[in-house]
């Protein structure tokens, strides 16, 4: 996970030295933000672009800005609308010195392309936007991070190969791929048919209406197609009432391969679900095996404790389950305040 935040980071300063260049004495590069802080997908777009100001607010802070240039942003709510995306866009795209576009959603980047092709402002797309964007002589102001859908899909389908014995055992084999009814969830239909081609397994792929909080009827025709593996390619409150769903109709849950595990509006309530129940297995690349990512969950608890217990701080799970005792809210209060501290201490304020 510091890989790719790694990853994340260096990326952005790549674009912010790309794009730099010609304002190279400017007092400050600006960075709209496309945000979607309420609506079904607030809980991963309030997260995301509240750490993405946090991180400009360090750059800032600790480093003076990038080469003595303060890094500023202004949002402009999307609510994961196209058309509000290209709003905000058209409103913003006129400040000076902007550095890039980051709206963190495939219909807004798709119709962004011929804008930035045209302005000639790098976009950038985050484990989402077209496969072909990776090469940079075709499109030379998209900047794809981490994954594309190509390589998304073919990670699925290798980790699922190396459960089975081998990419030879795939052949007969049927995936049901359950996708979130936006842009984000069809851009993988075409690669799931090309690869069912070439491995010779059958697809069925199920669209779940959007946002995504009915699927009752979804997971009764999964039952009866009886599929081997379920991929869930969800967003927002889709991903969490798909596991429970799924527990309702009896489907196993040890046989669900979700690619990313983005936080939903149940929070943390959703992530226990994850790990309680094995409902989501988060394939990796690199076809990691289901016990190396068990193990890794046992570390990273085993971590927070300690942390925890050096700090003679209460488990955060006490204080969720019982908000209303006193006692537990005299010690979130310590809690929050131990951790303004640390955040304090890292801006080095």
């Amino acid at each position: 996970m510091r890989f790719r935040h790694l990853k994340f980071a260096l990326g952005v300063v790549g674009v912010l030295a790309f794009a730099g260049a010609p304002a190279v004495h400017a007092d400050e590069q600006f960075f709209p933000l496309q945000s979607y802080r309420v609506g079904p997908y607030a809980a991963g777009g309030t997260g995301f672009f509240g750490g993405f100001i946090d991180y400009l607010n360090l750059i800032n802070i600790r480093d003076g800005g990038v080469n003595g240039v303060k890094l500023t942003w202004d949002e402009g709510e999307t609510q994961y609308e196209v058309e509000r995306g290209v709003e905000v866009y058209e409103r913003l795209k006129n400040r000076l010195g902007v550095a890039a576009w980051n709206p963190l959603s495939v219909g807004i980047a798709y119709a962004m392309i011929d804008r930035i092709t045209k302005d000639k402002v790098p976009l950038i797309t985050v484990n989402h936007g077209r496969t072909d964007s990776t090469d940079g002589r075709v499109f030379p102001y998209v900047f794809p991070l981490l994954l594309n859908p190509y390589s998304e899909t073919s990670g699925i389908v290798n980790y699922i190969a190396s459960r089975e014995g081998g990419v030879d055992r795939l052949k007969d084999k049927k995936i049901v791929v359950l996708y979130h009814g936006s842009p984000y969830g069809k851009e993988t239909i075409p690669i799931y048919k090309l690869l069912a081609d070439k491995y010779h397994f059958s697809v069925e792929q199920i669209e779940v209406p959007h946002p995504g909080n009915e699927q009752q009827s979804q997971w009764l025709s999964i039952r009866r197609a009886k599929p081997d593996y379920v991929v869930l390619r969800g967003w927002g409150v889709m991903n969490p009432v798909a596991l429970k769903t799924a527990q309702k109709v009896g489907f196993p849950a040890d046989h669900i391969i979700q690619f990313r595990g983005r936080r939903d509006p149940s929070g943390r309530r959703s992530q226990r679900l994850y790990r309680d129940h094995h409902a989501s297995l988060r394939c990796r690349i690199s076809g990691a095996a289901r016990g190396d990512q068990d193990r890794l969950w046992r570390r990273e608890g085993q971590s927070r404790r300690q942390e925890a217990d050096r700090q003679r701080l209460p488990q955060p799970r006490h204080r969720e389950r019982h908000p209303q005792r006193r006692g537990d809210q005299d010690r979130a209060g310590q809690v929050r305040r131990a951790h303004a501290d640390r955040r304090r201490g890292a801006l080095g304020l």
